[in-house]
């Protein structure tokens, strides 16, 4: 089975009324400027029966505001009940929010499998904000995995670049060792420090998604991710609809993953962290 792990899809009101969106929340601003695409569920399962996806893990968007999470969730909770053998629907909330812990009950009761993508430049918390821990708590009782927006402290920047960096993802997972924690975009290039041996401890409980990374990496990362952590901690992940399957298909080709290793990256493991 293949699991694209990370793809963004958004309400049609959303796309139809971006400017609005745009002033009530500048991160969605700084990333969906000009024409840049916003997906709607149509769209996506249009792309994955074009490019032979069997399920896709989708997120709406770090939105700071409570209402504009709660009305995402809803539309990612639909979703999921219209298409359940494809869409795996993953809930967004402001951690540092009062509220945030209610909300993940009501989302996990209706069904959403997980949390993100999570971004502590979009929604305006730390990584060591105690305000996030109860959220942390409800996702561990929930059975919940987090996704989290994660970015490289060095190399070009981007729109969407932000600070959560390697070392502030380190001190997060080893203050919550029960959380199921995947690190978005390669966690920053995390993995590749495991060539020390206390980060490739670490890393051996955490995933890391491929989501953007062609603009990012040369294939020669994936190889070092699965030679360094596992293959099962490696997550094919397109970041949908700002790129499609086939790029990462020919960067792994690229990293020389196949057989087993293949198996695993491109669903194997997602399969097993979000029990399809």
């Amino acid at each position: 089975m293949i699991v694209d792990a990370h793809v963004h899809v958004l309400p049609p009101r959303m796309r139809e009324q971006r400017a609005a969106i745009a002033g009530a929340d500048p991160w969605f601003a700084v990333c969906h400027d000009g024409d840049k695409v916003i997906a709607t569920v149509d769209e996506l399962l249009a792309m994955m029966d074009a490019q032979a996806v069997d399920r896709a893990v989708c997120f709406s968007w770090p939105f700071a505001g409570e209402e504009l999470c709660r009305e995402a969730n809803e539309h990612l909770a639909e979703m999921q009940r219209a298409h359940p053998e494809r869409i795996v629907a993953c809930a967004i909330v402001n951690p540092a929010a009062p509220s945030a812990a209610d909300d993940l009950r009501r989302c996990a009761e209706a069904g959403l499998r997980g949390v993100g993508e999570l971004n502590c430049d979009a929604q305006g918390f730390s990584l060591d904000d105690p305000r996030i821990d109860e959220a942390v708590a409800a996702s561990v009782e929930l059975g919940l995995p987090w996704t989290l927006h994660c970015s490289e402290p060095l190399g070009h920047e981007y729109p969407g670049k932000g600070a959560t960096t390697p070392d502030k993802v380190v001190r997060f997972a080893e203050r919550h060792p029960q959380l199921e924690l995947v690190c978005a975009h390669l966690g920053g290039g995390l993995p590749l420090y495991a060539h020390m041996p206390e980060v490739a401890r670490l890393c051996r409980r955490l995933w890391f998604d491929t989501a953007a990374g062609p603009f990012l990496y040369a294939p020669s990362a994936y190889r070092a991710v699965v030679d360094l952590c596992g293959a099962g901690r490696l997550l094919f992940g397109s970041d949908y609809p700002l790129l499609e399957p086939a790029r990462y298909r020919a960067a792994f080709a690229g990293a020389g993953l196949d057989g087993d290793e293949l198996d695993a990256v491109m669903g194997g493991a997602a399969t097993a962290l979000f029990g399809l």
